[in-house]
């Protein structure tokens, strides 16, 4: 059983089968993957992974006469900008 693996389901690491289920149990309860990059993260760092792996660049905001476009990598909005001067 020494060279046997296993995929956890829940960071898709490969695991000694020996060690698999004190893993599984600790992975499941600490960890998530990023649904970004699909990197296992610690649950309690999520937020920060985020905002400093993905967030940034990821808006773009252009300014064309009267609205504000916001270019998102899931869509685009207009929103009126008829506040702005």
């Amino acid at each position: 059983m020494e060279g046997d693996f296993q995929v956890c389901g829940n960071c898709r690491r490969s695991v000694a089968s020996d060690h698999f289920t004190l893993h599984e149990a600790h992975c499941l309860r600490f960890l998530v993957l990023c649904p970004e990059c699909e990197e296992p993260i610690p649950k309690s760092k999520m937020k920060e992974h985020f905002e400093n792996e993905h967030q940034q660049g990821r808006e773009f905001q252009l300014l064309k006469g009267r609205s504000t476009v916001i270019i998102t990598t899931k869509s685009i909005q207009k929103m009126s900008t008829s506040f702005i001067g």
